[in-house]
């Protein structure tokens, strides 16, 4: 759902009506998006922090920004791209004219040197293109939230050889684990959660698993899991909860879990597996128990697998 901010622009010849939506703001009617442009206190807190920053890149843009391109993690909100975390008070622009960045209080321009990035319009603005988005989140963001979207991206239908492409063009820091991030990145990922699931095993040395395996038991019953370790023989699930809370699946949670158990019961049962772990958000984020749940369930972890993990609990997400 879209929200049309209340705006004061273009008012000057209306003083009375500018003044009353100022007013309506100080009494906490209203809640001012940026210079001019506000909406109401009850719309605001019922949307998501998805809609707001689109709201924010709508309201910061409206008045025009010569030749900048919305991008980075502003981009991530435009295109619909699942992110990790929040997206932030600030909306990125690149700006071509710019040899350097500049940050202000509502916006970050980073600068391009004369490379105009490829671009959509998405409501009104100009918007980096998927590939030109999957490039800056996996030069610039945290890897835990890079390779949500690069998953998300590939699953979209952008090759992986046109996201090397134009990577292999930008001259950045950060190139050879944004390489390691696009080559990793899987279109059979179906959350984010997996996605993270997935990039943590990688970071500790785990070998890569299969996604979406299915196991077919006697008759038509068939199970798919998350993650597939087959040397090892584990199964790994992503236990995000909506499974068992979301009412449109025509189960009580109650009826979920009583369900989650037997199928869980069936895949133990299978010979070929040899363990069955459950992850949660806590457990695959940077520093959270990942190392000791895959450990315990029997897959085998790289011999550097500590310095790794904290290596990425260093880094702020």
């Amino acid at each position: 759902m879209e929200h049309e901010p209340i705006s004061t622009v273009g008012l000057a010849q209306d003083p009375g009506r500018a003044s009353a939506i100022r007013r309506a703001a100080d009494a906490g009617a209203l809640v001012r998006v940026h210079r001019g442009t506000y909406v109401g206190s009850g719309e605001w807190a019922s949307m998501t922090g998805r809609e707001r920053h689109r709201m924010l890149v709508r309201s910061v843009l409206a008045g025009g920004r010569g030749s900048v391109v919305v991008s980075h993690r502003s981009a991530v909100a435009m295109l619909g791209l699942p992110w990790v975390g929040a997206l932030g008070e600030r909306v990125t622009v690149t700006e071509p004219s710019r040899d350097r960045g500049q940050v202000k209080r509502c916006i970050q321009r980073i600068g391009s040197a004369g490379r105009r990035p490829s671009s959509v319009e998405v409501d009104g603005v100009a918007v980096t293109t998927l590939t030109e988005t999957a490039v800056d989140v996996a030069l610039r963001e945290h890897p835990w939230r890079a390779i949500v979207v690069l998953d998300a991206v590939l699953r979209r239908g952008v090759e992986r050889a046109t996201i090397l492409e134009a990577l292999g063009g930008r001259r950045a820091r950060g190139h050879r684990r944004a390489r390691e991030l696009v080559e990793h990145a899987d279109p059979l990922a179906e959350s984010p959660g997996e996605s993270i699931t997935r990039w943590a095993a990688h970071v500790l040395g785990a070998p890569d698993p299969a996604l979406q395996q299915e196991f077919r038991h006697d008759g038509l019953l068939r199970d798919r899991v998350d993650l597939w370790f087959a040397e090892a023989g584990v199964i790994v699930e992503f236990d995000g909860r909506v499974k068992y809370d979301d009412p449109r699946r025509g189960r009580t949670a109650a009826d979920a879990l009583v369900d989650e158990k037997r199928r869980e019961d069936r895949l133990r049962r299978r010979p070929e597996v040899n363990g069955f772990a459950r992850v949660m958000w806590s457990d695959a984020m940077p520093a959270g128990q990942l190392p000791r749940i895959l450990h315990d369930a029997g897959v085998p972890l790289g011999p550097n697998w500590g310095t790794a993990w904290r290596h990425a609990a260093s880094r702020a997400l």
